[in-house]
């Protein structure tokens, strides 16, 4: 019959998102009676992983090639809905995949902290062409990074494994697989602490990837994120070529950081902003949430992302009212972002990739690194990340 012709799929932005229908039937002894079928929409791309120019030797590669040509890829990490799995409907999918498409978005993180989510979602991503980077639901604390060394947990981890690749391993969209979220260790190679993440060679790690090696060898596998070699980046240790794949930093950073910055690909850069003051007013009430300090309960559970010290530095005073801070708030998220994102994609082919913690509000939090609120709904970071997103690198 001679080779078969395809035509390719494409990421957002980069080409049509072309799909085959693909048909396995299985016939009863007659022939002809059809006792199971089994369907699936599929697509052809090609990935390839280069090096970074400039990058040290024995750098992990970090340019993705798809299809031949080189791709900044761009987007958020993707977090639950809903809090309650069952409740999230197809329409909630969409609304948000929509939204990061009219973003510019290429990629989607599902990043350890989830899980497998719904078929519904990778078939979206797989029409709308978003990248899906795909981790095991593996992640680090805070207080224990370490991921488990007993055979006995490993051996009951491995049917999770193979279940996720056999599972979505035939979606166009899936870009990688990757062992989990923040597994690390700390700087004097013990299994305590932070700030150096954990070797492929963990038994955890090595069995992950030899299942993916075997049941999915096409597509990388990563072993953890951020892969090292240091956790985050140090801007004392720009130039000596540590930061590869990198998370943080997750508050305002100033430009002259960025302007120095050397990291080979960025999955993780966040900053905080406040919700919309109609979700803070619905879930919390109008005043509920002044004074705008740690002395309010409602505020103090997200402690990380309370920035009452710094609208006082700017201001000289607290706020006035809910929607003072919260219009201060918002366009402090959104020119950080902007300006991370910005010198980030400005050094493609330096720099492979941009992801922004985190796409969107899980709760309806009083503030949040979301760029999409409660409701889906963009805030003035995401506004502000799709100018970026949707110039060519070249321009910026």
């Amino acid at each position: 019959f001679g080779p078969l012709r395809v035509d390719r799929w494409w990421p957002h932005s980069e080409g049509p998102q072309k799909l085959y229908r693909l048909s396995c039937r299985l016939f009863a002894v007659d022939g002809k009676t059809v006792v199971d079928e089994w369907i699936r929409m599929i697509g052809f791309k090609e990935i390839e992983w280069r090096p970074c120019e400039g990058a040290p030797a024995g750098a992990d590669p970090w340019i993705c090639a798809i299809n031949g040509r080189p791709v900044f890829l761009q987007g958020v990490n993707w977090t639950p809905i809903r809090p309650n799995y069952a409740d999230v409907t197809r329409a909630d999918y969409e609304k948000r995949i929509k939204a990061y498409v009219e973003m510019g978005c290429n990629v989607l993180r599902v990043w350890g902290g989830g899980f497998l989510e719904k078929e519904v979602f990778y078939e979206l991503c797989d029409r709308h062409g978003l990248l899906v980077w795909q981790e095991f639901p593996f992640s680090s604390s805070g207080i224990d990074n370490w991921p488990p060394e007993d055979p006995k947990v490993i051996a009951e981890a491995q049917p999770i494994v193979r279940s996720y690749i056999t599972r979505r391993q035939h979606h166009a969209c899936l870009l990688l697989w990757c062992g989990g979220n923040e597994l690390q260790g700390g700087f004097d190679g013990g299994k305590v602490g932070t700030g150096v993440p954990i070797p492929a060679s963990h038994p955890l790690l090595r069995m992950m990837a030899t299942e993916a090696a075997a049941l999915d060898p096409g597509r990388r596998f990563l072993h953890t994120s951020p892969a090292g070699p240091r956790f985050n980046a140090d801007e004392k240790e720009f130039g000596q070529g540590l930061h590869w794949e990198i998370h943080g930093p997750w508050q305002a950073a100033p430009e002259s950081y960025w302007a120095k910055d050397d990291a080979l690909f960025r999955s993780e850069v966040g900053v905080p902003g406040a919700s919309p003051v109609d979700i803070l007013e619905e879930y919390y009430g109008p005043r509920a949430l002044l004074p705008l300090d740690e002395s309010n309960p409602r505020w103090r559970r997200f402690g990380f992302w309370i920035q009452a010290e710094a609208f006082q530095k700017a201001h000289g005073r607290g706020p006035r009212d809910l929607t003072e801070y919260v219009t201060w708030s918002q366009q402090l998220q959104a020119g950080a972002l902007a300006c991370a994102a910005r010198y980030s994609k400005r050094r493609f082919p330096r720099c492979g990739g941009f992801i922004v913690w985190m796409g969107h509000d899980t709760f309806p939090c009083p503030a949040n690194t979301a760029v999409l609120d409660f409701e889906g709904r963009f805030k003035p970071a995401a506004e502000a990340l799709k100018l970026i997103f949707r110039t060519d690198s070249a321009k910026l």
